[in-house]
């Protein structure tokens, strides 16, 4: 048997599609058929069965499956062993976040971070998937949610505060002056999160006009004159032709950083955590509007 190929059926019996396992291990779907079908001739099994959902596990495929996610743990443990004897600031580090935050706020700093060591590589990799670090698809994660693994250590490191904003134009025409006036407006919100829990507390039985879960989509909505929209205080203070509208009580989400334990003391991820908890903590006004 060969570890690479069986490598190929563990992930994708977690991700169910040829498509969304090569995008986990950033290869063509066609290497992930090649993959699997070596593996399935070397154990002379067949493995997984192709439905209209996607790729299931056969009854053989399913008793295999333990073991070989003890093996996938073995060896993934073996390669953060490898990495965390690495004593020089060199090699890729990889930073997992929400996609506005990672794009908005992280990209620029991370960019400048990165002059500082030149042989060290920071890999962002903003996206609405929660990445998993225990299977190293990153080594870093900041999130809004706090996430629970005994592998894995969390620290709070800040908190992101969220507010309305409208462009100029907007306002001049629609001016807001209580949020009994928000029924009377277009508002561009997130599809989830506690920004809604808020306005339903300001202003009961409102309604969007237009959604998302990113807020860059939603700040382009709101410079196109589209209505009000929530946007998180870092973003919508900084986008130019956006006004703040003050509300009561603006929510905040708290920031998570998570990193391996096994990776925590390693050079090239010590000093990029170093880094991110004394950003975030001189951006606190930032982060929060203030």
């Amino acid at each position: 048997m060969n570890w690479d190929d069986l490598r190929f059926v563990a992930a994708l019996s977690r991700a169910g599609s040829l498509a969304k396992t090569a995008a986990a291990l950033g290869v063509d779907h066609t290497t992930v058929g090649r993959h699997i079908e070596a593996a399935e001739r070397a154990l002379g099994l067949r493995l997984f069965t192709r439905t209209a959902a996607g790729y299931v596990l056969t009854r053989d495929g399913e008793r295999l499956l333990s073991p070989l996610r003890q093996v996938e743990d073995a060896v993934l443990a073996l390669e953060r062993g490898v990495h965390a004897q690495r004593g020089a600031l060199e090699g890729t580090v990889r930073v997992t976040s929400p996609e506005t935050f990672g794009i908005a706020y992280l990209a620029p700093r991370l960019a400048r971070f990165g002059r500082q060591y030149p042989a060290l590589c920071v890999e962002l990799l903003p996206a609405g998937a929660v990445l998993d670090l225990s299977r190293s698809e990153a080594e870093l994660a900041v999130r809004f949610v706090r996430t629970s693994h005994e592998s894995l250590r969390v620290r709070r490191v800040g908190e992101v505060r969220h507010g309305f904003y409208a462009s100029a134009a907007y306002l001049a025409r629609h001016p807001v002056r209580t949020p009994g006036d928000l029924h009377e407006h277009p508002l561009l919100l997130p599809a989830s999160g506690v920004e809604l829990a808020w306005l339903q507390h300001l202003s009961p039985g409102v309604r969007p006009a237009f959604v998302s879960d990113v807020s860059l989509a939603l700040a382009e909505a709101a410079q196109a004159d589209a209505g009000l929209a929530v946007l998180p205080r870092f973003l919508g203070d900084r986008t130019p032709g956006l006004t703040h509208v003050p509300m009561p009580r603006e929510p905040g989400q708290p920031l998570w950083l998570t990193v391996h334990r096994d990776l925590r003391q390693t050079p090239r991820v010590r000093v990029l955590v170093d880094f991110l908890v004394a950003t975030l903590q001189a951006d606190r006004d930032l982060l929060l509007g203030a």
